[in-house]
C-alpha cells in the first residue's frame, strides 16, 4: 500500500512539473515601451502607436477585430498607453499599461479609501454608478514599494469588468488594467502572471 502511495505521489509530482514547464514554454517575454519586460502567453500581441498598422494588417479580414483596432487607435491617440490583446482568446478583452510620475503611499489602512477614490473618478467620467467588487493589497511585483488590486464593473461600458493592479516603483505609478467582457477569470490570471514576471 505504501509503495502504491509513493508511486502515485511521484506521478502527481511529475504531472505538476510537466504542466509548469508547459506553461512556461507557452509564454513569451514582451518588452514594454515603459522600460520593463514581462511574460504572457504566446498568443498576446502588444499594440502601441508604432505597430498598430501591422496588427491591423494581420487581422483586417475580421470586422469585429477592425472595430477593436479602431477603438485602440482612438485610445492610443489620446494617451501614452500600451495595449495587450489576445485575438485568439476574445475579440473584446484587453490589458492596458499606463505609467505616471506620481509618488504616494498606499498600505492596508489606506487601500480601501484609494479604491473608492479611483472608483469615484471612474464613475464621474464614465457616467455609470458601479460598486467595488474587490479591493486589497497585492504582493507582486516583489520589488514594488507597494502594490494593490482592485476590481469593479466598468462605469464606461456595459457588461465589462475592470481588474487592476497599481504599484509604485522608483517614484512612478504603474497602472495595469484588464478590461474584459468574457473569460474574466482567465484574464485575471494573465494579469497576475504579467505582474509577477515584471523585470526592469
Amino acid at each position: 500500500m505504501q509503495i502504491l502511495n509513493i508511486l502515485l505521489m511521484k506521478r502527481i509530482l511529475f504531472l505538476l512539473i510537466f504542466l509548469n514547464i508547459s506553461d512556461i514554454c507557452l509564454a513569451k517575454e514582451i518588452n514594454s515601451k515603459f522600460n520593463f519586460k514581462f511574460n504572457l502567453p504566446d498568443s498576446y500581441q502588444i499594440i502601441n502607436s508604432l505597430n498598430l498598422y501591422d496588427v491591423y494588417n494581420q487581422s483586417h479580414k475580421d470586422p469585429l477585430k477592425q472595430k477593436q483596432i479602431n477603438r485602440f487607435k482612438q485610445i492610443l491617440q489620446k494617451k501614452d498607453i500600451e495595449l495587450l490583446y489576445n485575438f485568439k482568446q476574445s475579440p473584446f478583452n484587453n490589458i492596458s499599461i499606463l505609467v505616471f510620475d506620481n509618488n504616494y503611499k498606499v498600505n492596508k489602512k489606506k487601500v480601501l479609501n484609494q479604491c473608492k477614490k479611483i472608483l469615484k473618478n471612474s464613475m464621474k467620467y464614465g457616467g455609470k454608478k458601479v460598486d467595488l467588487i474587490e479591493c486589497r493589497m497585492h504582493s507582486y511585483p516583489k520589488f514594488a514599494d507597494w502594490s494593490m488590486y482592485r476590481e469593479n464593473k466598468s462605469s464606461f461600458f456595459e457588461n465589462e469588468l475592470t481588474q487592476q493592479i497599481i504599484f509604485q516603483y522608483k517614484k512612478k505609478e504603474y497602472v495595469i488594467t484588464v478590461a474584459c467582457v468574457e473569460k474574466c477569470n482567465l484574464m485575471k490570471s494573465d494579469l497576475f502572471k504579467l505582474v509577477e514576471t515584471i523585470k526592469f
